[in-house]
Order: structure tokens, then sequence, then C-alpha cells
């Protein structure tokens, strides 16, 4: 079982004038799907992005497993994957290739990464033969689905989605709703998910809203 947890974290950027949270304390535990929620500036990107090791917290802890995480680097290269609302797809690599690239990168062999890749996009219920296609001539819905398997293949304990379903269809979203919440129950990730989307927070094991810095459960 996995744990990551906010002690007293309070957040302002470097040359900002307010904090932008204040003393926050959570807890999420792998095998549940926690969406958070929030009005447009509340700050729930900022979250992410603390939870995803690319900021520290101005004050307080963040701690994996009980030990507080220092080195960013080695944090999202081990435990935070995350998919981010613009994809972020390699252009220059073809579906396929951007799901074997972190693969290759954990060390894996050639010929195992691809038989690994493409159990991964069948997983997310992509059509095999946009395997060899690039992210540009796939859709919003498809290109998603693309960096769920990226983040997959990572094989890290922690996944963290920002808006997974902007801009997505209702069937679509239910699809990517579905992998959210594989990834908590069936795999044991711990998931967390910002969202404006009804759907999701329904689907949820937990329920956060942030408000005026303060993160409240629903």
């Amino acid at each position: 079982m996995s744990k990551l947890e906010l002690q007293g974290v309070s957040f302002k950027y470097p040359r900002g004038k307010r904090m932008i949270f204040q003393n926050v304390s959570e807890t999420f535990d792998s095998g549940k799907l926690t969406t958070v929620e929030g009005e447009s500036g509340a700050g729930k990107s900022t979250l992410l992005t603390l939870l995803s090791g690319l900021a520290l917290p101005t004050k307080g802890t963040l701690l994996m497993d009980g030990e507080p995480i220092r080195d960013l680097t080695l944090y999202r290269r081990n435990v935070a994957a995350t998919v981010a609302q613009a994809n972020h797809l390699f252009e220059g690599r073809t579906v396929l290739e951007n799901v074997i690239y972190p693969l290759l990168l954990k060390g894996a062999d050639p010929a195992r990464a691809k038989e690994k890749a493409l159990e991964l996009l069948s997983e997310v219920r992509l059509d095999p033969e946009l395997a060899s296609h690039f992210p540009a001539e796939c859709s919003g819905g498809e290109q998603k689905r693309v960096a769920f398997a990226r983040a997959m293949a990572l094989q890290n304990p922690v996944i963290l989605a920002d808006e997974p379903t902007a801009n997505l269809d209702k069937g679509t979203s239910r699809v990517i709703a579905d992998i959210l919440v594989d990834l908590a129950h069936e795999k044991g990730k711990l998931v967390i998910a910002v969202t404006h989307d009804l759907l999701l927070p329904e689907l949820a094991d937990a329920r956060l809203y942030l408000r005026g810095g303060v993160l409240e459960h629903e």
C-alpha cells in the first residue's frame, strides 16, 4: 500500500505575493481514485504541480510512504506519473514509440518494450491500427488515451491527471473515467484527478474541493 501525504503545506510562487495554499494537510491512499474540484483560479493545477514533484512546498512537507520527498527528479522518475491536460506527446514519434519511450528509459529490452507498449495501448482501448500513426493524426480522445498508456508504462505507484476529460465528448469522457477507476481499483494505483467534470467525482472514492486555499472533503 502506498500513501502520499501533504503535511501543513503552504505554497506561493517565488515572485508571488500571496499564499495559494495555507497549512493544507491531506492523505491519499493507493487503490483509490481521488478527485479535486474548485473554481477557476482556486489553485487546483498548482496543487497538482506539487503532487507531481515539479515544485517543493514553501512551507510544510510532501511525504511518500512516510518519507519526505527531497529529490524531485527521482520522485518524478520512480513515483509520480502525470498526464497533463495538453498531453505533451512527442509529435515526431508514432503512438507506439511514445509509449515505448518510458519503457526504454526504465531499461526494458526493446522487443519486450514494444510488446508491453502494445499491451498498454490495448488496455486504454485504442484501435491497434493507430499504433503506427503520429499524434496529430489522432483525435483528442485518442491522444488522451496514448498519454495514459505512456504514463502507465512508467509503472509508477502514483498517477496524476490534470483535467483528463476536458474538451472530450460524453462517450470518450466515460472511457477516460473508466481508465482512471481501473488504475485505482484493479491495478492498485494511487490516482488523483483535478477536474471540472461532473462524471469523475461521481465515480471517485474521495472527493475534495479546493476553496479559499483550503482543501475540503465534499
